[in-house]
């Protein structure tokens, strides 16, 4: 496992969260409004985009492969996303924090060594997992087992396609740039 963080690690990590929470706040501005618009069309609105909330951690994941990287790009992005006037307030921290567990565990399972495919969709499932433990109860008190179960559902499919599956397609795009070639990832 390699465990030696270089400042280039760092700053990686950091553009990482800071791009993806800045990309948050304008993702949390257009959920704002189309919000009344997919609970009267698509009640379960989650199974479609819930996913790019949960992109930092799997993103930051693949290109830093140290342990910590995924909750921590996770943290930094849910940090700036509150910074930028989140309407969850101090709440899209602890969203952040269940969703980067939850990646944090992919990568910790293969010992940060691997960045396939497989791990990018695992994180962004596990993401998923994560957000559904931490928004169910506190947003979706109300709703009986079933509609629950399917909430759920939809969160950690919708974690792995575009949260998983978006950050894998963002590392290969970056790599192939060269701009990945002076961390190694």
């Amino acid at each position: 496992m390699m465990r030696t963080w270089s400042l280039m690690h760092l700053v990686a990590l950091s553009v990482i969260g800071i791009t993806c929470g800045a990309l948050f706040a304008g993702w949390n501005l257009v959920w704002g409004a189309a919000s009344p618009l997919f609970a009267a069309v698509l009640p379960l609105q989650y199974l479609l985009f819930a996913g790019t909330w949960v992109i930092a951690g799997p993103l930051a994941g693949l290109i830093v492969r140290r342990p910590g990287a995924a909750l921590a790009g996770e943290m930094i992005a849910a940090s700036v996303s509150f910074l930028l006037a989140s309407q969850w307030s101090v709440d899209a921290i602890f969203s952040g924090a269940a969703q980067g567990i939850g990646a944090e565990l992919a990568f910790a399972a293969v010992g940060y060594r691997v960045a396939g495919w497989r791990v990018a969709l695992a994180a962004g499932a596990l993401s998923g997992v994560g957000m559904a433990l931490h928004d169910l109860p506190l947003y979706f008190a109300g709703v009986d087992a079933g509609y629950a179960a399917a909430l759920a559902a939809a969160m950690v499919v919708s974690g792995a396609l575009l949260g998983g599956g978006g950050a894998l397609v963002l590392h290969r795009a970056l790599r192939r740039s060269g701009a990945l070639g002076v961390i190694g990832a």
